[in-house]
């Protein structure tokens, strides 16, 4: 199924991971800059993962509650976007003066409402909880992707990302932990296989 759909690969350590996610396709690649996470770069080394990128992949920065000072820092230096996972609001993704994706979880249709006025690009929707490889809910999810840019986030893999894109037609896709080895590591394997599976 060859689709139109952005696809990002997100918590990237290694920069061999960096240059086969951009190899294969990928048109953003993610990097989580949230210390709790067992995906969680250092932000100094930033510079090796995404030096020499290709003109127009873009580097994303994963941020929960981060100080805007340190997004600022790092966006637009080292980063194309502020990726936002916490319960930052509208009023400071405003003040930041960069762009921005907002992660939201949806549960139930009522939540529909939380992104209205959100200055974001984009809406990255995403399971209850991020990088736990479940699913989230595609019937909300496309319903916010008749309103909004969605990137359709959480549990998509190889073996269901046709039916995830035919059903919630997103702008894009994000992938973590289904192209992992472990928390971080990438398979090559896992990432050729899911891009041979999107691109046909």
């Amino acid at each position: 199924m060859r689709t139109c759909c952005e696809i990002k690969i997100c918590g990237l350590t290694r920069r061999r991971d960096v240059e086969l996610a951009v190899e294969l396709g990928a048109a953003a690649v993610g990097f989580v800059l949230v210390p709790a996470s067992p995906r969680f770069v250092p932000p100094e080394r930033l510079a090796e993962l995404v030096c020499h990128l290709p003109p127009g992949v873009k580097r994303v920065g994963v941020f929960a509650d981060a100080p805007a000072a340190e997004i600022r820092r790092l966006v637009p230096e080292l980063l194309d976007v502020a990726q936002l996972h916490g319960a930052e609001p509208a009023a400071f993704a405003a003040g930041l003066g960069v762009p921005v994706w907002k992660a939201f979880h949806l549960c139930r249709s009522a939540d529909l409402v939380l992104p209205e006025g959100y200055p974001a690009e984009r809406l990255l929707l995403d399971a209850a909880s991020g990088g736990s490889g479940r699913t989230c809910d595609w019937s909300l999810a496309a319903a916010a992707a008749k309103r909004w840019r969605v990137m359709l986030a959480g549990g998509l893999c190889r073996e269901n990302i046709r039916r995830a894109i035919e059903t919630v037609h997103p702008f894009g896709v994000d992938l973590s932990s289904a192209l992992e080895e472990s928390p971080g590591m990438k398979s090559e394997r896992k990432m050729r296989e899911f891009f041979k599976e999107i691109a046909e």
